[in-house]
């Protein structure tokens, strides 16, 4: 029988208090409002809700549900906390208690003040938040850093365990007695929308998550924002657009100082600082996932770094176990399928039921997609988690092959916080990873066996990899002749064919690739920067199909990865991709000298106008043969 923990009123006071005290003491709201709209004056100051009474599961306060209601709460940064709770819909069960769910907002975004009605109705109580900087939650957004927003999400989970009675609580044998009856509370959310339950999860001293469904979501920031070592300027240029606009336009503070100093100083010297990409690790599953700790940078060159430097203090401890149902956009090219993939390995290492199922949507470039190809699936609580305006739509279906993405979150909570039993789609997915190849298609690749390089380097290797060699017959551009011809298609090193049976590419496929200057040199002089002048060119590899009779190639799942540099022999990971090719389908291997999807970074040196490339392609074909 699960187990109700009952509160002394004054624990719900406080909060209520202090709505109250900033809004001149006016008093409370009746029970059946559904909305209550927040005036958020800025500048620390509290903002102006009204509020309705608790339910009191040891008192004779209404049970019937269904109300949505903010709290605001001062954080131990002193700023404010703000969020909606959403209660259940069709009755307070005081008796069974209420597993407790927890929604995050993609970046720039704010909370969602009602719906997720097929939520609440199947017995879940939800709580939707304004993380730090957005919304009505006040404060400089430092992007899920554990001193700041890994604070205010504990707060959160404190205050719901003190004021919502009618929770539900259970024993958790793997737990020491001092967290015993333990919350049971699940998380929901993509982008910045899962970064916060993986960063919760990790920090969180009393263990409270039970089961996290976070969407494309990243891994290690320091890839994200700079692969290769190149910025991904397009994605970038949005993430700050958006990100200002969410806060400022809220009346908060916007980006952070460091993060604005950061990013400038990369968009001045196309290259981050160091001190700014170990900012990024701290704020990344990869720092937990690694146990490799960060110090303070004793020379940052930045300026705001040095003035109020990060505190580094929470150690890097490795995850515990949790069940997670991780969801990835094959097409999303900001946090693509190697962010899913290292976050599953290293969550499924910790134990726990752990699964990764994909789909065609994600962060799209350039433009977002017309109402009419969005998929139903989005007409959903949890449809705005993902959204940017204007650069974040659907490619394609919420789905992998026949699986709803929305309706296996639903059920995996149901599963793993109500004991219901899994539907029968989830059959397999506890060994397999569901690749979707495109609308309604979908490969089983089993988890033990999966196409992926270790995560430490090395190329692909495995029975299902084929290795082919490339060279470039032409030269291709780098730096400003790249850029003045950007127009231009890639050079297309042609890897062969789909044979009769046609083929299935997917998995991480990998390269083994030199890069050298007119002159033959592949490598910079002894001791000198790797991004000295004449060392410095930059270039883009993906891999490419041209269907049967075509002659224009497509970049796979619009997925590139920088090479920046002279290379001699140099393994470079590629970004993961699962397409079907019909027979005679060509694969190749693209190389740009520019991309849009990094519109401002290309190379800066002059010295290495053009660069030749070779070496061998390792990829991860599922089914059919390369001829």
């Amino acid at each position: 029988m699960p187990n109700i923990k009952h509160s002394r009123i004054y624990q719900y006071l406080f909060p209520v208090a202090l709505a109250l005290t900033a809004s001149g003491g006016a008093g409370t709201a009746s029970a059946d409002q559904s909305e209550r709209a927040c005036d958020n004056p800025g500048e620390g100051v509290p903002a102006h809700c009204e509020v309705p009474l608790p339910v009191f599961c040891s008192d004779e306060t209404p049970t019937e549900g269904g109300r949505s209601y903010p709290v605001m709460l001062r954080s131990a940064s002193g700023e404010v906390i703000t969020f909606q709770v959403l209660e259940p819909i069709g009755g307070i069960d005081c008796a069974q208690g209420h597993p407790l769910v927890l929604h995050g907002h993609g970046f720039g975004g704010s909370r969602t003040k009602e719906g997720f009605e097929n939520y609440r109705e199947a017995g879940f109580a939800v709580i939707s938040i304004d993380q730090r900087g957005f919304g009505e939650s006040t404060g400089t957004v430092r992007v899920m850093d554990p001193e700041f927003e890994g604070q205010d999400l504990i707060q959160i989970l404190d205050w719901a365990e003190a004021n919502l009675e009618y929770l539900r609580y259970q024993e958790e044998p793997d737990l020491p007695d001092e967290l015993n009856p333990n919350l049971v509370a699940g998380a929901i959310g993509g982008s910045y929308g899962g970064g916060y339950q993986i960063l919760l999860h990790g920090q969180d001293p009393r263990q409270r998550l039970d089961a996290l469904v976070p969407d494309i979501t990243w891994y290690d920031l320091r890839y994200s924002l700079n692969p290769g070592n190149v910025i991904k300027t397009g994605w970038d240029l949005v993430l700050v657009a958006g990100g200002e606009a969410g806060s400022t336009g809220n009346g908060n503070d916007g980006l952070d100082p460091i993060i604005r100093e950061i990013l400038a100083q990369g968009a001045t010297l196309n290259r981050f600082p160091e001190a700014g990409l170990d900012f990024f690790y701290y704020h990344s599953p990869a720092y937990r996932c690694s146990g490799e700790p960060v110090s303070v940078a004793e020379n940052s060159g930045l300026l705001t770094y040095q003035m109020n430097p990060p505190a580094y203090d929470v150690p890097p401890a490795p995850y515990a176990e949790v069940d997670v149902l991780l969801t990835q956009g094959m097409k999303d090219t900001l946090f693509n399928f190697n962010d899913a993939w290292r976050n599953f390995e290293c969550l499924k290492a910790s134990g726990g039921d752990v699964r990764l199922l994909t789909h065609q949507t994600g962060h799209i470039l350039p433009v977002e997609a017309p109402d009419e190809l969005q998929p139903g699936e989005y007409v959903d609580p949890t449809a705005g988690l993902l959204e940017l305006p204007g650069f974040q739509g659907a490619a394609g279906p919420f789905a992998c092959g026949d699986i709803s993405i929305s309706d296996a979150t639903l059920n995996w909570l149901e599963h793993h916080l109500q004991g219901k039993p899994l539907a029968d789609y989830f059959e397999g997915t506890d060994s397999n990873v569901c690749l979707s190849l495109a609308n309604g298609e979908s490969i089983s690749v089993p988890m033990d066996a999966f196409p992926a390089p270790d995560l430490n380097g090395g190329v692909l290797n495995g029975a299902n990899v084929v290795e082919r060699k490339v060279a470039t017959e032409t030269p291709v551009a780098s730096g400003y002749e790249a850029a003045a011809t950007a127009t231009q298609p890639p050079a297309a090193l042609v890897l062969g064919q789909a044979g009769a049976g046609g083929l299935t590419l997917g998995g991480i496929p990998t390269a083994r690739l030199t890069v050298s200057d007119l002159a033959g040199r592949s490598t910079c002089g002894l001791g000198l920067d790797p991004q000295t002048a004449g060392c410095d060119p930059i270039v883009f590899v993906g891999l490419g199909m041209r269907a049967a009779g075509e002659s224009r190639w497509q970049l796979i799942d619009d997925q590139i990865k920088p090479v920046r540099g002279l290379k001699d022999q140099a393994v470079i990971e590629l970004v993961g991709v699962a397409e079907a090719l019909a027979p005679g389908d060509e694969l190749a291997l693209l190389v740009y000298g520019f991309h849009p999807q990094f519109p401002a970074s290309w190379s800066r040196d002059a010295l290495v106008p053009f660069v030749n490339v070779k070496g061998e392609v390792q990829l991860p074909i599922l089914e059919g043969v390369l001829e």
